[in-house]
């Protein structure tokens, strides 16, 4: 088969999925506080992009599985979350665009946000990559993005019934819930745009 290096791509590919639900996000909470009763809209409205972007990741990540175009065991590291990730995107949209609960969506993102933080932890014990600190804050960050993504499905599922506006503490989750959305995909992007000179240099 056909040797594919996509590594700097991908993680380029996970800074937009981030800043993505970060937009989406913040379309959303702002429809909200303004009144609108069309404010899940905005979210319906990501699905698409969302939906693309879920099934490239996990049409590249099978292929990374079954290719093994990174050195080693660090197909392992990267493309079992890398699935993951498009795992839950997927199913997120899917779920927002048929309408039913998302609340067992963010459980699933919870269970593979636990996954990836042990996926770092461990890698950065064995000293994995060339900066394994920067890996090990990536990894984590992701997989905090994913266990907030439970409470915060919770929340988005109450929304449409709430007779008074939001209480004090969701607002805080979802406050906490975008900080390590920027923050993730800052992360991502720096870290793609360090690794693309030398993905390019060790091209075929």
């Amino acid at each position: 088969m056909v040797f594919i290096d996509n590594l700097a791509y991908s993680l380029f590919v996970m800074g937009f999925v981030s800043l993505l639900l970060l937009y989406m996000m913040s379309s959303m909470y702002l429809a909200y506080r303004k009144g609108k009763r069309d404010f899940i809209d905005y979210i319906r409205g990501a699905t698409v992009p969302l939906a693309v972007i879920g099934i490239y990741i996990i049409i590249s990540g099978i292929y990374g599985q079954l290719t093994w175009p990174l050195p080693g065991s660090y197909n392992i590291l990267f493309y079992d979350p890398f699935i993951s990730l498009g795992i839950a995107i997927v199913s997120f949209a899917a779920a927002t665009r048929y309408r039913v609960r998302l609340e067992y969506i963010g459980f699933l993102s919870l269970l593979f946000g636990v996954m990836v933080i042990v996926y770092g932890i461990t890698a950065y014990g064995i000293k994995m990559t060339t900066a394994p600190f920067a890996m090990l804050v990536l990894y984590i960050l992701y997989g905090i993005v994913g266990i907030l993504a439970y409470p915060a499905s919770m929340i988005v599922d109450r929304l449409p019934g709430l007779k008074r506006g939001m209480w004090y503490g969701w607002n805080m989750v979802f406050v906490i819930f975008w900080i390590f959305l920027l923050l993730s995909g800052i992360i991502a992007f720096g870290t793609g745009a360090l690794a693309l000179s030398q993905h390019l240099l060790v091209a075929p």
